[in-house]
């Protein structure tokens, strides 16, 4: 089973987010942190993370996916 491969959406990082700082989630305080949880899955043994920029920005937003990268 070696070809099996571990991706983690983050999304719902994101959405938890974008609830408690609805009005500024681009604050440095805004938590949870889409990269801190990134990088925990990343050590936790993914080999992927997944996330879905939308159209109408309303969880993942274009700074999450620079900053993704």
């Amino acid at each position: 089973m070696s070809g099996l491969r571990l991706g983690v959406n983050v999304d719902h990082v994101a959405t938890l987010r974008q609830a408690r700082y609805a009005t500024m989630p681009e604050s440095k305080n805004a938590e949870p942190d889409l990269i801190i949880a990134a990088r925990m899955c990343e050590r936790a043994g993914a080999q992927g993370i997944v996330a879905h920029l939308r159209s109408d920005r309303r969880h993942i937003q274009d700074r999450d996916i620079e900053r993704l990268r």
